[in-house]
C-alpha cells in the first residue's frame, strides 16, 4: 500500500478526500505549535505520514496549505459564537447579553493567537484577510457583529429593549469583550476577572448611563 494511501487507511469516504483533509488537519495542529516561518513542507509531509510530493497534489505549495488550514480553523472558531447565540425572547435581555458576551470572549481569545501568527507574515495574512471577508464566506467579520445585531433587533421587535441604535450597541459590546480579551491574553486580567467584566459590560449596557430618577423623567 502507498505511504500516502496508509496515511488514511480505514477513513470512509473519498481516499483523495480523506487525504486533503488529513493534510489540512496536521497543517492546524502544527500551526498550534509553532510559528508559520517554522514549518516546512518536510514537517508537514512527515506529521502527516506521506512524501513531500503528495502535498502538491493538493496544494499550489506550502502557504497554500497553511492559509487553508488557518481559514478553517477561523470558521471553526465563528460557528461556535454562532451555535451560542442566545434566541429573542428567552431569558433576559442581560443575561442573553452576558451569554453572548462570554462566547465572544472565547472567539477572541482563540482567534487573536491566529492574528499573532500571522504579523510576521503579511503577504500571508493580506490573503488571510481577504480570505475570511470574502462574500462567498459564511464566517466573515460580519458574521461576527451582525448576530448580535439582529439579535437585538429581535428583541426591539419584542419590545423588551426601547428605540436604541442596535447597532451601536452591538459596537459597545463587540468593543468592550475585544479589549477584555486583549488585556486577558497580555495577561493584564484573569480569566475569572474577565468573566467578571462581561457581566458588569452586559448589566450597564442594560441599565444605561443615567440616573435612574432621570430615566423615569425621560420617560
Amino acid at each position: 500500500m502507498p505511504r500516502h494511501a496508509r496515511a488514511v487507511a480505514g477513513r470512509k469516504g473519498d481516499p483523495s478526500v480523506a487525504l486533503r483533509e488529513h493534510l489540512v488537519a496536521v497543517a492546524e495542529e502544527l500551526l498550534a505549535e509553532r510559528q508559520v516561518s517554522a514549518i516546512t513542507i518536510r514537517d508537514i509531509a512527515g506529521a502527516a505520514d506521506v512524501s513531500d510530493g503528495v502535498l502538491y497534489n493538493y496544494f499550489a505549495d506550502k502557504t497554500d496549505l497553511l492559509l487553508t488550514a488557518l481559514v478553517r480553523r477561523f470558521s471553526g472558531i465563528v460557528e461556535r459564537l454562532h451555535a451560542k447565540r442566545p434566541e429573542p425572547g428567552s431569558a433576559t435581555v442581560e443575561a442573553n447579553l452576558g451569554v453572548f458576551a462570554a462566547a465572544l470572549l472565547d472567539l477572541h481569545t482563540d482567534a487573536l493567537p491566529i492574528f499573532g501568527k500571522l504579523l510576521t507574515e503579511p503577504a500571508l495574512l493580506r490573503r488571510f484577510m481577504n480570505d475570511i471577508h470574502s462574500p462567498g464566506q459564511t464566517f466573515g467579520g460580519k458574521q461576527i457583529r451582525d448576530p448580535l445585531v439582529e439579535y437585538l433587533a429581535g428583541e426591539q421587535k419584542l419590545g423588551r429593549i426601547g428605540p436604541v441604535d442596535v447597532e451601536a450597541a452591538a459596537d459597545l459590546v463587540v468593543g468592550a469583550v475585544a479589549t477584555v480579551a486583549l488585556t486577558g491574553l497580555l495577561g493584564a486580567v484573569t480569566p475569572a476577572g474577565a468573566r467578571k467584566r462581561l457581566s458588569a459590560i452586559a448589566a450597564t449596557l442594560v441599565t444605561g448611563l443615567e440616573p435612574a430618577t432621570s430615566r423615569r423623567r425621560n420617560r
